[in-house]
């Protein structure tokens, strides 16, 4: 699953269908470490509500995004095939018929990178990709996230959308609250917020294209 929200349609149709289903969060593209809390306990809440297990994975991982910062579309491709990959693996694993994702709710993503790494990944591990076509479900899905209460973030996930969103600085404020919030909780006012502003985001691009040349 790539966040809450866009789980709710297709979960509600599968288990409709009466599919049994595992959900895997696995996603190193969300940036940074405070957005990617946020939206694992948007899974976990998810999970709870509908009673389906839960299997977590991976940790945020921005600097193979801030290496692909210039690389448009393929950036992309990179992003759902590292998922994908992940994925297939574990269903084989887990002894799974087969495996989706709920990426194919939105339609803001790139449907035919998503469908081409699907069954990419699924020839490399031989298990069955589905390729669901949960779109007409988008806004429906989004009021049932909206009716439990769920976050529902304005950026795709990675540095390079959070730079993009025009709400880049609400979602920094809201980055440190967060943070702060953290910090006094645990007392640890040692632990450097991880965080996104447009000075760190230049300088971490400028060390990248320095690293490479």
């Amino acid at each position: 699953m790539c966040c809450g929200p866009c789980a709710m349609w297709p979960l509600e149709r599968l288990l409709e269908d009466g599919v049994d289903v595992t959900l895997l969060f696995y996603n190193p593209n969300i940036h940074p470490n405070v957005e990617w809390q946020r939206r694992l306990e948007n899974a976990l809440k998810v999970s709870d509500h509908y009673d389906v297990p839960l299997m977590i994975k991976g940790c945020s991982l921005a600097e193979e995004w801030i290496k692909r910062a210039e690389d448009g579309r393929e950036r992309c491709r990179y992003c759902y095939m590292t998922r994908m990959d992940c994925v297939a693996q574990e269903a084989v694993k887990e002894g799974f018929d087969a495996f989706s994702t709920t990426l194919l709710v939105s339609p803001y993503q790139d449907r035919d990178l998503i469908l081409q790494e699907g069954e990419k990944a699924a020839a490399n591990h031989q298990i069955q990709f589905i390729p669901y076509d949960w779109r007409d479900g988008y806004r429906d899905g989004q009021t049932m996230a909206k009716d439990i209460d769920l976050y529902r973030q304005k950026y795709c996930g990675c540095v390079v959308s959070l730079e993009d969103s025009r709400f880049s600085e609400k979602i920094a404020r809201e980055h440190e609250k967060i943070a702060l919030w953290e910090c006094l909780q645990t007392g640890d006012f040692a632990k450097e917020a991880i965080r996104y502003d447009k000075d760190n985001w230049e300088a971490m691009k400028n060390a990248n294209k320095e690293k490479v040349s």
